[in-house]
């Protein structure tokens, strides 16, 4: 009667209440079980329940009184003419025999009121369960709030009835464990929906976290992931604002300031496809914290979104799919690339926590199913590494493709005879060289990468990128040079004079300094002047190498004697000897030469004694030849 009542008032509040043609009018009770709402339905249950709890209250009641006191009722006791039970009474075993205290006492043990509460509570459990089949198609669509309400309150009533009845209503834990896992399917079947939708219309800019998610990742990452007042994916998906919806363009026009997502101290930029992903994977959290018996589930569930979002992103980024996808993407640059390494750290810096909290809920047995998220881990981190190595990529296809054809109009021996200042021997720390525009623009590319990555990435990461973007420069620099060189295509040609291959040096060396000076950066140990000075042999003074032992004088002054010099020619020999000597003592500190004083070339001494004519340590060897 309860549920009649309800399902006419629900009827009446329908739109077309009253009218023959209502689905509700027309098909009876079970149809307006079915197509009653949310609300109404807990309306309805909810007076069932308190009537129902009542009158099995009272069966209990009866059957406690029965207890109590002795009576002990059957439906099969024979009843005699006056209308008396068949009993008899015997004395009580407390009097000793000697008493008048009596107590009534059944031939038949059965009770009748025992029986009819038992039948009371199966057929109360019966109905509640087809009553709750009836929405099954209804409350797989509900929220998780609705859902857990639903729970909750069936729940109790569950344990109620189990207190009356002495026994476990399995029917009835069954029909609400079906339910709850036809929501948990159902609803994660929208989640893998709208994340496919929202990556893509994703342009991959950043989007601002709003006060209640910032609160909802403080929640998880100090395990608090169960205790959530979110609301849920569904409203927050229709109710997101422009600065968060997926048609962000980056606040083009307004320039307010991005809030970062914050775990542990640590701030992310994230796009609002990866907020969506982390809101899902909470509300899954919370139903394995809610519905225990459901976990297992749970954690399948989870690791589905988790890779979804990893595998899509790499098409859609890496894979340049964002062009051709509903967001109409120009390109990928540096920009993309960096957000979407931001968003797999925050998803990274997450997951322990979401494992964590899908532990608790877990027996012991079933910890293995989490080994699912763990090779996650591995799938998010290897993803990462490849958007590092795309960064250094996209320089080293400027510089190979882009710029490297401009070597061919270098010439470094005509650019130091224009030069204005004397070319220096030795590299200054503070000069500031012009450089070819090769090198002018590998400059210049780096630095632009340098102003993106420096917004966009955390000072760890933004070392870890220049760092590979350094080596990258330092080993493909020299190289291009040494393959221009010998390129037929080409005109380019390593310099012959002193001076060219000293600009060369110059030039290389200060777009190295020039490197090394960037904001953040970890400063490199450039080898690719070394590495052209050895191309170009030439070898590179510092400071003034000690004066050479006197029995290395006289064992070279021998050597000279059994070559069979010439004395007058003895005097201008010995200085040249003192200045091998003198380069000798540096071989040991230069990687860039390795020739002895036998093997050099006479036009390579010739060009280090022009190089070297002011130097002090020919003076000391010219004085000590004079002194002999």
């Amino acid at each position: 009667a309860i549920v009649t009542e309800c399902v006419a008032d629900a009827a009446k509040n329908a739109p077309g209440g009253g009218d023959e043609a209502n689905p509700v009018v027309s098909k009876g009770t079970m149809a307006g079980v079915a197509h009653m709402s949310l609300d109404q339905f807990f309306d309805c249950i909810n007076m069932l329940f308190e009537q129902v709890l009542g009158l099995l209250w009272g069966a209990f009641a009866v059957n406690k009184f029965c207890i109590d006191e002795g009576f002990i009722l059957d439906d099969n006791t024979s009843v005699s003419s006056s209308g008396n039970a068949d009993t008899e009474m015997q004395p009580s075993a407390s009097t000793g025999g000697g008493g008048g205290s009596y107590e009534r006492k059944s031939s038949h043990t059965p009770s009748a009121t025992a029986a009819s509460l038992a039948a009371a509570a199966d057929l109360s459990e019966k109905s509640v369960s087809e009553l709750l089949r009836l929405r099954r198609e209804a409350h797989s669509l509900v929220s998780f709030d609705g859902m857990r309400r639903l729970w909750d309150t069936s729940l109790t009533f569950t344990h109620q009835l189990e207190k009356f009845s002495g026994r476990k209503a399995y029917g009835l834990r069954s029909t609400l464990l079906a339910q709850a896992k036809s929501f948990v399917e159902r609803k994660h079947e929208s989640n893998m929906s709208a994340l496919v939708a929202a990556l893509d219309s994703e342009r991959w800019v950043q989007c601002s976290v709003s006060a209640e998610r910032q609160a909802a990742l403080t929640r998880l990452s100090s395990g608090r992931a169960a205790f959530s007042s979110r609301k849920t994916t569904s409203e927050a998906i229709s109710s997101a604002t422009p600065a968060t919806a997926p048609s962000s363009t980056g606040n083009a026009g307004g320039r307010e300031k991005m809030t970062d997502a914050e775990v542990e101290g640590t701030r992310y930029k994230v796009v609002w496809s990866c907020l969506l992903l982390l809101e899902m994977v909470m509300d899954d959290v919370a139903c394995a914290a809610h519905f225990q018996t459901l976990a297992t589930n749970v954690v399948s569930k989870v690791a589905e979104l988790l890779r979804l979002f990893n595998a899509r992103a790499t098409q859609l980024v890496l894979g340049a799919g964002a062009i051709h996808s509903a967001a109409r993407l120009k390109s990928i640059n540096a920009k993309h690339l960096a957000i979407v390494t931001q968003c797999i750290a925050l998803v990274l810096a997450i997951l322990p926590h979401v494992r964590a909290a899908l532990m608790a809920q877990l027996p012991t047995k079933q910890h293995a199913l989490l080994y699912d998220l763990d090779k996650i881990k591995a799938d998010y981190k290897e993803h990462s590494e490849k958007i590092l190595s795309k960064l250094v990529s996209i320089i080293g296809g400027i510089v190979e493709h882009s710029l490297a054809p401009r070597i061919a109009n270098t010439d470094f021996d005509a650019r130091a005879r224009n030069n204005s200042k004397a070319v220096s021997k030795a590299l200054d720390a503070d000069a500031e060289v012009e450089c070819c525009k090769f090198l002018d623009n590998v400059v210049t590319n780096t630095r632009k990468m340098h102003q993106v990555l420096l917004v966009m990435l955390p000072a760890e990461l933004l070392r870890d990128v220049f760092s590979r973007i350094f080596a990258y420069l330092d080993h493909k620099v020299p190289s291009l040079f040494k393959s221009a060189a010998i390129a037929e295509q080409t005109s380019f040609s390593m310099p012959i004079a002193d001076d060219g291959k000293l600009q060369m040096i110059n030039e290389v060396d200060y777009m190295a300094r020039t490197l090394n000076g960037l904001p953040g950066v970890q400063p490199w140990n450039f080898t690719a002047t070394k590495i052209l000075e050895q191309e170009l042999d030439i070898v590179r003074e510092e400071d003034p190498p000690p004066l050479p032992a006197a029995p290395e004088v006289e064992l070279c002054e021998d050597t000279e004697s059994k070559r069979g010099i010439p004395e007058g020619d003895k005097e201008t020999e010995t200085i040249e000897i003192s200045t091998n000597d003198k380069e000798d003592g540096q071989k040991e500190g230069l990687t860039s030469c390795s020739t002895s004083v036998d093997s050099v070339p006479a036009e390579n001494a010739k060009i280090e004694e022009c190089a070297d004519e002011d130097s002090p340590g020919k003076e000391l060897a010219a004085q000590k030849t004079s002194s002999e």
